[in-house]
């Protein structure tokens, strides 16, 4: 609205100018005394009406122009703002639902190493050794054994023991969790596993990869550390 009324000013200026030209010069000179080219000469003013409405038009072109990229540049600023906010909740979105799922893996792996856990214990108790006292059963089983350097290879619920050991080791090892979710479960293994256990796996097995199931969960540096 204000650059239309400029240009109204404007406009109405150069007419008003123009106007006045016929108004005055007559009265500056004689039109007797004129000559017919001076005369004539007069109505170049018609010239400069066009000539300054094509200025003021010019004007009034450049101000709108000058309006127009003033909104687009503040319409390209909010829009980036806008982008900027957009990408800023997008990121913190995307690490809600990654948390959500570690947090879900988590109480996932939880649960499945906590059944195992009550598996292996149950796997344990089955486990039988024929000591010189009589028949011995579970950890008194595998102290015997550890000790007299005699560990079935055939044994069934030997073999489902360590199974479902390496088992929840394998499981923690690859699920998809934090380092301190891991660390936990290493953690809950650990508080369950006696030293004895720890001894009589480390005889048990000849496999690498088992022998780094237990590296990675820090049991064999126990071992090392009671064994010395």
């Amino acid at each position: 609205m204000k650059r239309h009324i400029i240009f109204g000013l404007v406009v109405a200026t150069i007419i008003l100018l123009w106007g006045a030209s016929w108004y005055f010069v007559p009265k500056l000179y004689d039109a007797q005394s004129l000559e017919a080219g001076t005369f004539g000469d007069m109505f170049g003013a018609v010239n400069a009406l066009f000539s300054g409405l094509a200025f003021a038009g010019l004007i009034y072109t450049i101000t709108v122009q000058r309006q127009e990229l003033t909104l687009q540049r503040e319409a390209i600023k909010m829009q980036t703002e806008e982008l900027k906010l957009q990408r800023e909740e997008t990121a913190r979105s995307a690490d809600q639902l990654e948390g959500q799922k570690y947090l879900l893996n988590f109480e996932t792996a939880m649960r499945i190493v906590d059944d195992l856990l009550k598996k292996r214990i149950e796997r344990l108790g089955a486990i039988i050794a024929q000591t010189d006292t009589g028949r011995v059963i579970g950890l008194s089983a595998l102290k015997s054994m550890v000790r007299n350097k005699n560990i079935p290879e055939s044994n069934r619920y030997i073999q489902d023991y360590l199974n479902i050991t390496f088992y929840i080791l394998q499981l923690i090892s690859i699920y998809e969790l934090t380092g301190l979710q891991r660390k936990v479960l290493y953690d809950m293994l650990e508080m369950v596993i006696q030293d004895v256990e720890i001894e009589f796996i480390v005889r048990a097995i000849d496999d690498e990869n088992l022998l780094g199931l237990l590296k990675s969960s820090g049991l064999y540096e126990r071992y090392e550390l009671f064994s010395k």
